[in-house]
């Protein structure tokens, strides 16, 4: 993939819509904590109660750094492509959102 094209937060993993209040739904919460959502992850395509639903999920400043750096960890040690010193453009994209200057 090219590095331009990588969106850190599209690569984070989010609850099943299905299990959510609305307000996490809605993006007024934060998808993890229900705290008020400062972040946007990206657009996202569900099935809730049967039916195909488009949400946006947000998260708070605190969440989307903590996820960021949970998958960031877990992609290193599963990528084929990443190695000790060179890594892939997913996980410099994580690594940048999980680890802010």
């Amino acid at each position: 993939m090219h590095p331009g094209f990588v969106r850190a937060p599209e690569l984070l993993p989010t609850p099943k819509a299905a299990d959510l209040p609305a307000e996490r739904l809605t993006g007024e919460r934060c998808v993890w904590c229900g705290k008020t959502a400062t972040e946007a992850l990206s657009a996202r395509i569900s099935v809730v109660k049967g039916e195909l639903m488009r949400w946006e999920p947000r998260s708070c400043s605190y969440c989307l750094c903590h996820e960021a750096k949970r998958v960031y960890t877990i992609h290193i040690g599963v990528c084929a492509r990443c190695t000790h010193r060179d890594y892939c453009p997913d996980s410099r994209a994580l690594y940048e959102l999980g680890f802010p200057k």
